[in-house]
């Protein structure tokens, strides 16, 4: 019986644990063409069912020891009752009195719980007396086993030997026990001895077989069980919807996460995380909170660097486009008109000419600063490049534009810049192009307030034009096409190279020419630098003609059957911007062209090269280590600065024109070019007299010491269409 009842209960939970099975398996087959389950729901559903299989552990565990306490009682009670019955056995097998036996029937029924009483003979085969409860429906005849009989026969133990079994529905229990006589051996009245333990002969008369049916109980059991089983299910019920409270309390905190996480998924940095709940949800509450605000000063960062000039602090000039474009959209809704300030200063060259670079932005960073706390509020100042700015300014006409630019030029006038312990007076003028039609581009404004700022410096600076329509079209229209006419240039590599050379007036001379640059104009007509220079550099696009100007000369000198030819090739100042690139570039080219690094000889302006020292000289040195060479050009304009020469990598000075057009009129002037040749002599490098006229001036010259000479007198440039080397000569 209770094998039986384990083994019911453990099919039981295997039914259960194939249902919870199943019903993961098709969590997971949904989930995976689903959104994840909750966590609140993960966890409630463990809970529920580590909850359902500990309460079938503890149910079964319940059924399997009432069961063995039932079965315990039971074969306890059976003991009695067989002690009991066979009491009253010994009368009837001594008499064989069915009356007496009806009488112990009598005694049996008021007993539900015994269902049957047989007392069998000796043999254990043939019943004496039999009793059932259900008279009705009788057992079959029971059959002992011969092994059963031998075990029930023994009678040298001091206890009766018990058989116990069960009927085959599990709900009777039968016990048998066999049925002795005692007897004493007597060896004489007068020597017997009360003393002595008597010796006893024991002898099996009979088998006593009783049935005890505790079906009553096994179903107040299963009822009892049933109930609990219902009740610990309803507790489970229960606690699982507390549970699934409390746990959805316990992570509202972590549910909170969700939306911010979103938000910040999305890209949107102005969010901020409730650092609230238990220990471990705060902490990561408070990580992402860090998270967030290194994310958000992370892309204010780099959105004021995108958006803003680096030396000045104004916005720049895309972002000022921006803005101009929204201001256009808005105007095209609501109406009104707005303006653009072209604001362009007037003395910025000579202070970058005379007190150099670091000085010029100063100047610019004071007038930023003067702008921007003068211009009026909600209104946009911006820097557009160099020395010019632009200002957006909202909700204005025409007059009251003019207002705005008067009080601007009246703080110029009131501005004082000090520079070297110097009061100096600068002053800027303004183009102002009004708008008020949402079809016309930003670029299109530009290009007006630029247009109105050149005619207001035509017109004698330190003041105001307003765009005029067609007259200062000319102008905007001309700027723009110098744009497209150089992009094409430069897109087409249509730029000519015309080469001058450069006599030698020493025994210690090179030969070597200089590369002049000139830009195609029509079908036969070519354009001089002083043409288009001004609008190349305006536009930023002289680095890529540097380049394009250093291919082509290599190109030719790589087509020469000579090697000892050596060019010299004008560089901007744009050039050096790129550092480390034109380092790059260079090298590419010479060994690309498997030329001689020192066949090239590169010459940067004075002015350029002192105002620009910090940021040219290391280029120079990257590029002479390649074994390229420079010449300053135009020294001794207004520097003549030796201490620069000891520092920086130069080989050649190229005198400037003012000194040598009238070298022999003026003696000032030969007074110095001696000095410079003299110092130069010293500093181990050599001379460059530029724009010789005459036969005079060469040969004073060669009593300076001057190296060589060059000018149209000698020699005029001339393209190199042809693929042969320059006739150098020696001039004597």
């Amino acid at each position: 019986m209770l094998k039986e009842w384990h083994n019911k209960a453990v099919d039981y939970l295997k039914r259960l644990n194939g249902r919870v099975a199943t019903l993961m398996s098709k969590k997971a087959t949904q989930a995976s063409g689903r959104a994840p389950t909750s966590l609140a729901n993960r966890i409630l559903i463990l809970q529920i069912v580590w909850a359902v299989v500990f309460g079938m552990l503890v149910i079964g565990s319940l059924w399997w020891g009432s069961s063995k306490v039932i079965e315990g009682s039971f074969q306890r009670q059976g003991e009695g009752w067989i002690k009991k019955l066979d009491e009253l056995a010994t009368p009837l097998y001594a008499s064989q009195d069915k009356e007496y036996f009806a009488e112990t029937v009598d005694y049996l029924r008021n007993f539900p719980e015994i269902s049957s009483v047989q007392y069998f003979d000796q043999s254990g085969t043939v019943p004496i007396a039999e009793y059932y409860r259900d008279t009705q429906n009788p057992p079959q005849s029971f059959q002992y086993s011969e092994q059963d009989i031998a075990g029930l026969q023994v009678t040298d133990g001091a206890i009766k030997p018990q058989l116990f079994n069960s009927s085959e529905n599990g709900s009777v229990f039968h016990i048998s026990a066999p049925i002795w006589i005692k007897s004493v051996v007597s060896d004489g009245m007068f020597d017997f001895s009360l003393d002595e333990p008597a010796e006893e002969i024991i002898e099996v008369i009979g088998i006593l077989r009783v049935g005890l049916d505790y079906s009553r109980y096994q179903q107040e059991l299963e009822t009892n069980v049933l109930r609990g089983s219902a009740l610990i299910i309803l507790l489970l019920a229960v606690a699982a919807y507390i549970g699934r409270q409390l746990i959805r309390w316990a992570l509202r905190p972590l549910l909170q996460l969700e939306e911010p996480l979103n938000k910040l998924a999305q890209g949107e940095t102005d969010v901020e995380v409730q650092s609230s709940g238990d220990r471990e949800i705060a902490k990561i509450g408070m990580v992402l909170n860090t998270t967030i605000s290194a994310l958000r000063e992370r892309d204010e960062t780099l959105r004021r660097m995108a958006n803003h000039d680096p030396l000045t602090g104004l916005i720049n000039r895309n972002y000022f486009s921006e803005q101009v474009e929204i201001e256009l959209k808005r105007i095209g809704r609501d109406g009104g008109s707005s303006a653009l300030f072209f604001i362009d200063l007037d003395r910025f060259k000579f202070i970058n000419d005379t007190y150099g670079h670091a000085a010029g932005d100063r100047l610019l960073i004071a007038v930023s600063n003067l702008l921007k706390q003068r211009m009026r509020e909600g209104d946009l100042i911006g820097r557009f490049g160099g020395d010019e700015f632009t200002a957006l300014v909202h909700r204005v006409d025409r007059q009251q534009a003019g207002e705005v630019a008067t009080d601007l030029l009246k703080l110029m006038q009131e501005f004082q810049f000090h520079e070297a312990d110097e009061p100096l007076r600068i002053y800027f003028s303004i183009g102002i192009a009004v708008f008020d039609n949402a079809l016309q581009t930003s670029h299109d404004i530009f290009l007006r307030a630029d247009a109105a700022v050149h005619e207001a410096k035509n017109r004698g600076r330190n003041r105001f034009h307003f765009y005029e329509g067609a007259e200062d079209n000319v102008v905007a229209a001309k700027d723009h096409g110098w744009h497209e006419r150089i992009t094409k240039m430069l897109e087409q590599q249509s730029l000519l190279l015309y080469y001058q050379p450069v006599m030698g007036l020493s025994q210690r001379a090179e030969r070597f020419c200089e590369v002049l640059l000139r830009m195609p104009d029509g079908k036969h007509d070519v354009l001089l630098p002083a043409a288009f220079f001004p609008a190349a550099e305006r536009f930023g696009l002289m680095a890529e003609v540097d380049r394009q100007v250093i291919r082509k000369a290599a190109t030719w000198l790589a087509s020469l059957s000579e090697r000892d030819v050596v060019l010299s090739i004008n560089l901007s100042l744009q050039s050096f911007d790129e550092g480390e690139c034109l380092e790059e570039y260079l090298a590419q080219i010479i060994e690309g062209f498997c030329l001689d690094s020192r066949q090239f000889i590169f010459e940067l302006d004075e002015s350029v090269a002192v105002r620009n020292s910090e940021k040219v000289r290391p280029v120079m040195e990257q590029i002479s280590r390649l074994g390229c060479r420079f010449a300053v050009d135009n020294f001794g304009a207004g520097y003549a600065s030796f201490e620069y020469l000891k520092h920086c990598p130069v080989d050649y000075l190229n005198i400037d024109r003012s000194l040598i057009e009238k070298l022999m009129q003026e003696p000032v002037n030969q007074i110095t070019v001696r000095a410079i040749v003299e110092a130069a002599q010293l500093l181990g490098k050599q001379t460059i007299a530029k724009f010789v006229q005459d036969e005079l001036t060469i040969q004073q010259l060669k009593k300076f010491g001057v190296d060589y000479a060059q000018g149209n007198f000698l020699c005029e440039a001339v393209p190199t269409a042809e693929k042969e080397s320059p006739k150098l000569t020696l001039v004597k």
